[in-house]
C-alpha cells in the first residue's frame, strides 16, 4: 500500500472538522484513503469540507452534531455504526478558548471551557470505544494543546481542560491497549487558524504574549499539526503507546 493510500478502507470521525485544525486532519486523512466522517456543529462549513474531500477523490461525508449534548454524541455515533458499520479511527478535535483573566472569570465560563475542551473528548471516546473493542481494533487521538503543559495568560481553565485531555489519553491507552486499542494525543503550539486571526485583532497583546516567544519564528501551519495526527494514527506508530506529542515549533522548551 503506497503513504498516499495507508487509510484506505479505515472509516475516520474527525470531531470539529469543519474549520482550522480538524479541517486539516480530515483533508489530511481524505488525501490517505480514508472515509471521512465530519462532525461538527458547523452545518455549512463541514458540507464544505466534505465537499472539498469529494471533489479531490477522497470519500468525505459531515453531520451536524452539538458534541456538548451527550445524547447528540450518542445518537451520531449510533447512526455511522449502522450506516458504516464501524469507526476505526476517531479524532478529537474539538476545542475552544476564550482568554480572560481569572479572577475576571466566572463559573459559567469554566464550565463552557470544560465541556467544549474536554467533556466533548469524554463523550465522543465513551460511546466509540465499545464498538472499537468488539472488532478488537481503534486508533484515537485527541488534540491538547501547549496549554496543557505550559502556562498561557488568561488560560487557567482552558489549561486545566487541555491538561485533561493528556491525563485521559494516558489512562484510556492503560485501559484500552489489552483491546488493540492505541490513545495517543497532540500538545500544537500557536497554529494559524480562524480563531488565532481573530484574536490578533481583539486582543493583540495576549497574542504577541504566546506567538513571540516560538523558536521557529511563525506560527504552524494547520496541515503540520494534521500531519502529526496522520502519524499517530497510522501503522508508523505502531508501538507508540500514551503518549504526548508536542508540535509547537519549540515554544515549550524555552
Amino acid at each position: 500500500m503506497t503513504t498516499a493510500k495507508r487509510f484506505r478502507d479505515r472509516v475516520v470521525v474527525v470531531t470539529g472538522g469543519a474549520q482550522g485544525i480538524g479541517q486539516a486532519i480530515a483533508e489530511g486523512f481524505g488525501k490517505a484513503g480514508g472515509t471521512v466522517l465530519i462532525l461538527d456543529k458547523l452545518t455549512d462549513e463541514g458540507k464544505a469540507v466534505a465537499q472539498a474531500i469529494g471533489d479531490a477523490g477522497g470519500q468525505a461525508a459531515a453531520l451536524t452534531v452539538d458534541a456538548t449534548d451527550g445524547q447528540q454524541v450518542q445518537d451520531v455515533i449510533d447512526r455511522l455504526i449502522l450506516d458504516y458499520g464501524r469507526i476505526d479511527i476517531l479524532i478529537n478535535n474539538i476545542g475552544w478558548n476564550n482568554p480572560t483573566p481569572f479572577l475576571e472569570s466566572d463559573e459559567t465560563l469554566w464550565r463552557h471551557l470544560l465541556d467544549v475542551n474536554l467533556l466533548t473528548a469524554l463523550r465522543f471516546c465513551r460511546v466509540t470505544l465499545p464498538h472499537m473493542i468488539e472488532r478488537r481494533y481503534g486508533r484515537i487521538v485527541s488534540i491538547s494543546s501547549i496549554a496543557g503543559l505550559h502556562p498561557w495568560p488568561g488560560s487557567v481553565p482552558y489549561g486545566i481542560a487541555k491538561a485533561g485531555i493528556i491525563s485521559m489519553t494516558r489512562s484510556l491507552a492503560a485501559d484500552m491497549a489489552q483491546h488493540n486499542i492505541r490513545v495517543n494525543c497532540i500538545c500544537p503550539g500557536p497554529t494559524e487558524t480562524g480563531l488565532s486571526k481573530e484574536l490578533r485583532k481583539t486582543q493583540p497583546e495576549y497574542v504577541q504574549a504566546i506567538h513571540g516567544t516560538v523558536t521557529l519564528g511563525r506560527l504552524a501551519d494547520p496541515e503540520e499539526i494534521a500531519a502529526a495526527v496522520l502519524f499517530l494514527a497510522s501503522d508508523d506508530a505502531s508501538f507508540v503507546l500514551g503518549e504526548t506529542l508536542v508540535v509547537d515549533g519549540g515554544y515549550n522548551m524555552v
